[in-house]
């Protein structure tokens, strides 16, 4: 009987192991797909509405915060200025991504743990643009951390890219260029 009530026992904590995955790979995929459907064709979106604290971590959300408020005192300003049809500092083009034309397309590759306690996870999202010709085909890496008992975007690097790291470099630069 004791055999049997041992192999119970690891079969449940096995099984138990293998749900508890599977549900933070989905929840996990939830937010990468949240992430490219909402802000994935530029930043206009950003301006649009109040940035998502669900899906961004505090320090993104604080930094991305940053970047449009730096933006719109600057449209502001211009607005004022002799110069009313000049044009101000903007976040363009597909700022969650390391391509300025964005993606049409998108697939998650990989969900990588990179912390033991699974507080962080670096998921490889292969991103293309078939809308020109040669078609373009990349893979950014999305960093994300659980906050609050949720997984939120915390960065992205931009791998094939020379000239951004990633997000948060990015967002940084952009708004130390515009004071």
């Amino acid at each position: 009987m004791k055999p049997l009530f041992l192999l119970l026992s690891i079969w449940l904590i096995f099984t138990a192991c293998k749900k508890t995955e599977i549900h933070a790979d989905q929840d996990i995929t939830q937010r990468i797909n949240q992430l490219y459907t909402t802000y994935g064709a530029s930043g206009e979106e950003l301006y649009d509405k109040p940035i998502n604290e669900d899906l961004f971590s505090p320090e993104l959300k604080k930094i991305l915060q940053d970047a449009v408020s730096v933006s719109k005192a600057d449209m502001e300003r211009i607005k004022k200025s002799e110069y009313p049809d000049d044009k101000p500092i903007l976040l363009e083009g597909s700022v969650f991504t390391s391509q300025y034309e964005g993606f049409t397309s998108y697939k998650i590759k990989k969900i990588r743990t990179e912390d033991p306690s699974d507080k962080s996870v670096t998921v490889d999202v292969e991103l293309e643009n078939a809308a020109f010709s040669p078609k373009t085909v990349w893979t950014d890496q999305v960093k994300l951390v659980k906050t609050e008992g949720n997984w939120k975007v915390d960065n992205i690097n931009f791998g094939d890219n020379p000239d951004i790291k990633d997000l948060k470099t990015s967002l940084r630069n952009f708004v130390s260029d515009a004071e």
